[in-house]
């Protein structure tokens, strides 16, 4: 279909939540922000730090064309491509503008913006699952590099290839699918039934991708992307006189973000920058060093995809407006 479809009907009342559940998350970190640089300076440390965190900014920025050029390989393979790479890149960074709310659900406002290119909604669910679930796999290969500093290490990779089995479990055994959906229609709530439904329909949609021709190159991409924003957090280490070996280096953010997933603290606000704190306080980095790290590559990380999702969310609405007949 043509990109100049008519806009679909607003969810503003969803968008509404989600966007009250960034606002107050921002708030609460600008807070923290604030009591915590009352005795360490870190605002002032970071102003210091402007060339290396817009070099880091750089190399995230660069991080979202290969992650998208993953998303775009995705729908190619469920027959749906968008018309336009430009305006697909910007419906992809659009769902960033809520990836600091609960469980990243906020990405999903990505339906609303690929409808608009003709790209169904369970096309664009179940491409986010097999997002997701390929960040899991990549991030945790990272990861490994900073495994010693976390004693459940382990455990943290059971659980996730615990997800994982199970999510492909569904993909291919449509008798397991079916009985997962008889266990949501017990489940009280009409929300909760219709979520889970959605969702267990888009693990099943994921069998057809299930291949190593897909699979291969997305996961490639995926490296790419990670790698990136590894590399970011590495220069920034690098740029305060932190001194790593290059696994670990590379690893402990990717390891950071797991921590932050698993806390289900929506965007991993905190706990990602506790960790980080303290795997770097393990190898002797300062605490008011590591934490000015910290905050910094969360910056040019978490709340720079916010902001980035922001402005393409207000030119696709912008446009639309203009395409809407009067």
């Amino acid at each position: 279909m043509s990109h100049s479809l008519p806009p679909v009907p607003a969810s503003s009342a969803r968008r509404g939540r989600a966007a009250g559940w960034v606002a107050a998350i921002a708030a609460v970190y600008l807070l923290a922000l604030w009591y915590v640089d009352r005795d360490r300076n870190i605002v002032s440390r970071l102003a210091e730090l402007a060339a290396p965190l817009g070099a880091c900014a750089l190399l995230v920025l660069a991080s979202y064309v290969a992650r998208y050029q993953r998303w775009r390989a995705v729908l190619v393979a469920q027959g749906h491509p968008p018309a336009h790479w430009a305006l697909g890149f910007a419906a992809y960074l659009a769902g960033f503008a809520f990836t600091a709310s609960p469980g990243k659900a906020g990405e999903l406002l990505r339906i609303r913006y690929f409808a608009w290119q003709g790209v169904p909604a369970r096309t664009t669910l179940t491409t986010f699952i097999f997002e997701r679930a390929l960040d899991l796999l990549v991030i945790t290969v990272l990861a490994i590099g900073a495994a010693a500093l976390i004693p459940l290490f382990g455990l943290l990779v059971a659980i996730i290839l615990a997800v994982l089995l199970g999510l492909a479990a569904l993909a291919c055994w449509p008798r397991l699918a079916r009985t997962a959906g008889g266990l949501i229609d017990r489940v009280p709530g009409t929300p909760i039934r219709r979520l889970g439904h959605f969702l267990v329909d888009g693990a099943v949609a994921l069998g057809p991708l299930l291949r190593l021709r897909l699979l291969l190159p997305a996961s490639a991409w995926g490296g790419v992307a990670w790698l990136l924003t590894a590399a970011a957090f590495a220069l920034l280490c690098a740029s305060v006189g932190i001194d790593l070996a290059w696994p670990l280096a590379l690893g402990i953010y990717p390891l950071a973000m797991l921590i932050g997933a698993l806390s289900f603290v929506p965007g991993g606000v905190g706990t990602t920058e506790a960790a980080i704190v303290l795997m770097l306080g393990a190898n002797g980095v300062s605490p008011d060093t590591a934490l000015a790290v910290a905050i910094g590559i969360r910056l040019v990380s978490l709340w720079l995809a916010v902001l980035v999702g922001m402005l393409a969310m207000a030119a696709l609405e912008l446009s639309a407006q203009r395409r809407s007949p009067a």
